[in-house]
């Protein structure tokens, strides 16, 4: 063996292991190989957490195309006390008439807990016009939150109205306004 051999030797060795250690990093990081999804999924919505999940690739950047999955957004309740009051902007507003009571659903975006917790919900009405404003505020003044978006919801009960026909709405916010008919 000549002494340029015994330099390279070392070196070969820590390529081959640098090489191996690669390798096993790239492979151990890949998904496993997934059946495609059953045909029978659900059809995609506009609704908050209606996605189907079934992907349809699309043009990058453009948002044509994309479905992702969304779950249903974890539904909430007021806890009063809360500190920096603020109101949310609801983004959508879902509604059931049971006979005469009226539930709505509230749906919108807001960050973690418990930098953005629902305090309560204000209800307001005017003749057959009902606005519905969320209200969040601070349960810990020096908590450490992420800022990320999280769907909430919450329930709102309007009780039993008297018949006719109502406009429930979120003042100043992306939620269309709805319309129902008590009997």
């Amino acid at each position: 063996m000549t002494t340029s051999d015994r330099a390279i030797r070392p070196l070969l060795a820590l390529a081959l292991a640098a090489g191996l250690t690669v390798g096993a990093c790239s492979s151990a990081g890949a998904p496993p190989a997934s059946d495609p999804p059953p045909s029978n999924q659900p059809p995609a919505t506009n609704e908050p957490g209606g996605g189907t999940g079934n992907g349809t690739g699309g043009d990058p950047g453009s948002g044509i195309g994309i479905d992702l999955p969304i779950r249903q957004p974890p539904l909430v309740v007021p806890r009063p006390g809360r500190r920096d009051l603020r109101a949310v902007s609801p983004m959508t507003l879902q509604a059931s008439v049971d006979g005469r009571r009226v539930l709505v659903k509230v749906t919108w975006y807001s960050g973690v807990e418990p930098c953005n917790v629902l305090d309560s919900v204000k209800v307001e009405q005017s003749g057959t016009d009902i606005a519905i404003t969320p209200i969040e505020g601070t349960g810990d003044a020096n908590a450490a939150c992420i800022e990320i978006a999280v769907l909430k919801a919450t329930i709102v009960d309007l009780g039993e109205l008297k018949p006719g026909a109502y406009r429930i709405g979120s003042p100043g916010s992306a939620a269309p306004p709805i319309e129902i008919t008590v009997a």
